[in-house]
């Protein structure tokens, strides 16, 4: 088969060298797929506003510091409504505020994941369909599946593109917020809470980066064409967004507890982030009375629901990818 006008009209052309390790061989396909997908301007543009959500926690946590200090005074009384409009806890009859630093600090990195997490989906949605569906549509596959490239290791430097990515957006800014938090206002109490949060926002931004790779990866090697694979992500993200609205409308707190409450995969997010910061736990175990936060508790459910669905998807979306690309290999190597 002759390759040769389609992949120079997508710039892909043979490469005449030699691999010296193979175990690398990703590491190439990576730093090709970063580079190439950073040159669109609009992915550049939406990574770089995603910085916005760090500057937003340290002004958060900055107004937390200043409240400690001028708790229960008339100066305090517009930064009681800010902090009750994002983070529905009503703090304005709390006079020690900085016994409660850690749970409140939580709570503005779990307001502001949720947030990511849309700035995740429109990220993905501009450079993850054509990962592979560019590779399909330009028949570059013959050149990837030569020698020492395999399907897993294509799958792995296509995954750790859009990881990148993913990254930009749900991990570096929380990591930055917790550090510039931290010099500007003293941070948590302790250096452990300080490692301790840490530890649960690389947890909850990694699971995403798992999560949201896997599926577009999937999404990207069922069709040639990235506009349907971008249809796809969008039905996939927003579908059962609409679907969980509808159920919790109609049916009763109890009945949407466990399967039918998490049909939405925004919502099992969420809900496994709460579980992961300790939110409703660490909330419920201080002695403020329960109107103080309860708006911020929302919905009751149990863990177990929303993460079988989320590894579910997670395991399926990388075993469709990976028999779609051993099947592309095989192919290309037949060509």
């Amino acid at each position: 088969m002759n390759t040769a006008p389609a992949t120079s009209a997508h710039g892909y052309r043979r490469w005449s060298g030699q691999l010296s390790r193979r175990r690398w061989t990703w590491l190439a396909i990576f730093v090709a797929g970063v580079r190439l997908t950073n040159r669109a301007t609009k992915v550049r543009g939406l990574v770089w506003m995603s910085f916005m959500f760090a500057v937003g926690s340290c002004a958060l946590f900055y107004m937390l510091a200043r409240l400690e200090i001028l708790a229960g005074s008339d100066e305090a009384s517009d930064m009681y409504g800010l902090i009750n409009m994002f983070l529905h806890v009503d703090l304005s009859g709390v006079k020690q505020l900085a016994d409660f630093r850690e749970v409140l600090w939580r709570s503005v990195f779990l307001f502001m994941f949720k947030g990511e997490l849309f700035w995740v989906f429109v990220v993905i949605m501009r450079a993850g369909p054509g990962l592979i569906a560019d590779d399909l549509k330009a028949r570059a596959l013959p050149i990837y599946f030569a020698r020492p490239v395999t399907p897993l290791t294509y799958m792995m430097g296509k995954w750790m593109v859009v990881a990148f990515f993913i990254g930009m957006v749900v991990l570096v800014p929380n990591l930055l917020a917790l550090i510039f938090g931290t010099l500007t206002t003293g941070g948590l109490q302790t250096f452990g809470q300080t490692l301790a949060l840490a530890g649960d926002l690389l947890i909850t931004g990694g699971g995403v980066v798992v999560f949201g790779g896997a599926v577009v990866l999937a999404l990207s090697s069922l069709s040639s064409d990235k506009r349907y694979v971008m249809v796809g992500w969008v039905a996939f993200c927003l579908l059962p967004v609409m679907a969980q609205a509808v159920l919790f409308k109609v049916l009763p707190d109890e009945t949407t507890s466990g399967w039918l409450g998490s049909v939405s995969l925004y919502r099992d997010i969420t809900v496994t982030a709460d579980w992961v910061f300790g939110i409703r736990a660490a909330w419920e175990s201080t002695p403020l009375p329960r109107e103080v936060f309860d708006r911020a508790l929302g919905r009751q459910s149990t863990l177990v629901y929303p993460a079988v669905v989320l590894l579910t998807f997670t395991i399926g979306s990388l075993l469709i990818c990976y028999c779609r690309v051993v099947r592309f290999s095989r192919s290309a190597a037949n060509a």
